[in-house]
């Protein structure tokens, strides 16, 4: 059986790296899959940054909706973004989003479990 959620109806959470905010879309719970660890759409205020983290073990995916900024990584390399852009982490690398804009930026994010 499939199922059905309208992302209205789902409930925005504070991120533990920033005063970012993001709704979980599909959690580890929601699918069978070994790897598929989140699926989630982020909000970051203007101004505002996620700081410098990684995820462990884990391939991130960000896909920009809505916004513009500058994404950076542990290694001081730097790319702006604008919607549409695509950005892959692979897993254990220190990155950082920030909103260099005057909008709310907004993001889908995927996350897999690495092998």
């Amino acid at each position: 059986m499939f199922s059905k959620k309208n992302i209205k109806d789902i409930p925005t959470e504070g991120t533990s790296h920033s005063l970012g905010s993001r709704k979980l879309l599909l959690g580890k719970d929601d699918t069978t899959s070994k790897y598929f660890e989140a699926y989630t759409y982020g909000y970051l205020p203007p101004g505002e940054k996620w700081e410098m983290h990684k995820h462990d073990n884990i391939v991130e995916t960000c896909v920009v909706v809505k916004g513009s900024g500058v994404v950076r990584d542990g290694h001081s390399n730097e790319e702006t973004f604008e919607p549409g852009d695509r950005f892959v982490f692979p897993a254990n690398t220190n990155h950082e989003i920030q909103n260099i804009g005057h909008e709310e930026a907004e993001f889908y994010f995927f996350r897999l479990q690495d092998q």
